[in-house]
């Protein structure tokens, strides 16, 4: 193991420590958000392979993740699976499916394939999850209902042991995060970043588009479809709503808004997608120096365009990529003023 490993290892577990515990004081509408901002997190985090690691676009993100929910509750209510079996077979169906919207991506590139990945979120969100000829899939107009599960030892549910799944979807989201990290190291993504820069010289320099272009679409909808998977356990049910086309749109705005070359920024714009418009329901209404006000969900949509607006002009690497510059040039010029110390003594 070398030493950046082990750090990143260190990291991940420090940030697991920290992280498990934040939301231990507070309410559990607050613990559902938490939950709610992995699962999303997840979403960005598909994001940072697909379009920032290999530079495909795609607008059905969302997508995946809801295939992964619906194959999960599928798994448990109607084949009596252990939420584990689920799980895996949700991450299967939502790969699958991530390989055939791929092979478009062989051919088109650009705003030509992003139509292409948005036509297969909108034939989802209207006719799949919402058909009758697909009951057999999304349990009907209800949905699939999870009342309870055991994961890891621990009991998880809606109401009570939602800090099971938090805990279980944090560990979970830490160690595909990990993965990722290296995954940019190694020398598969050396050929996915050479297809990002230059697929014409990335065929010259012998990388196989077909393949790694398909294990990227296929492996960036496991991801989605893993934080989908645990959907129907931490809100009780599983309806369309989540995952048609308008979230698919706010994965890519805050993937780009938060940096989508950066593992990080995804739990970054995690939290930012699932607590803010939840602080905006509870606090946004009031009376302020004698004046009522209320400030509605919608504002939410707003701040996400404008913010993006603002981004691409003043921080075109994001949020994330801005913070982690200023930080290595604070650490550069403390090691050179540490440097000249130690040379005028």
């Amino acid at each position: 193991m070398t030493s950046r490993l082990a750090f990143r290892i260190l990291l991940a577990l420090v940030a697991f420590a920290v992280l498990a515990r934040i939301p231990v004081g507070f309410d559990v509408g607050f613990k559902f958000d938490a939950a709610l901002a992995v699962i999303w997190a997840f979403g960005l985090l598909s994001l940072v392979l697909l379009t920032g690691y290999v530079g495909q676009i795609s607008l059905c993100q969302a997508t995946f993740a809801g295939v992964g929910a619906y194959g999960a509750g599928m798994m448990v209510s109607s084949l009596h699976a252990d939420y584990a079996v689920a799980v895996i077979a949700g991450v299967a169906a939502a790969f699958v499916l991530g390989v055939l919207v791929g092979l478009p991506a062989l051919r088109l590139r650009g705003i030509t394939l992003a139509i292409v990945t948005l036509g297969i979120a909108l034939v989802f969100e209207r006719y799949v999850f919402q058909d009758h000829a697909f009951e057999w899939f999304t349990g009907g107009s209800g949905g699939w209902r999870i009342d309870h599960a055991t994961l890891f030892g621990l009991q998880m549910d809606s109401s009570t042991h939602l800090m099971g799944a938090y805990v279980v979807l944090l560990g979970l989201f830490l160690a595909v995060a990990l993965l990722m990290v290296n995954l940019h190291d190694s020398g598969a993504g050396r050929r996915f970043r050479a297809i990002r820069d230059s697929e014409v010289a990335a065929t010259t320099m012998g990388v196989n588009l077909t393949r790694y272009k398909l294990l990227a679409f296929g492996m960036s909808a496991a991801i989605a479809g893993l934080g989908g998977a645990f959907y129907p356990l931490v809100a009780g049910s599983v309806s369309p709503q989540p995952f048609w086309l308008f979230t698919s749109l706010q994965f890519a705005a805050i993937a780009v808004l938060m940096g989508v070359r950066y593992v990080p920024a995804a739990a970054l714009g995690g939290v930012f997608m699932a607590v803010v418009p939840d602080v905006l329901t509870r606090f946004g209404h009031g009376t302020f120096m004698g004046h009522a006000y209320e400030i509605s969900y919608d504002w939410f949509q707003i701040a996400v365009g404008v913010l993006l607006i603002v981004q691409l002009i003043v921080l075109p690497d994001g949020v994330w990529g801005d913070l982690r510059s200023r930080a290595a040039r604070i650490w550069s010029a403390a090691a050179f003023l540490g440097a000249r110390r130690v040379k005028v003594a």
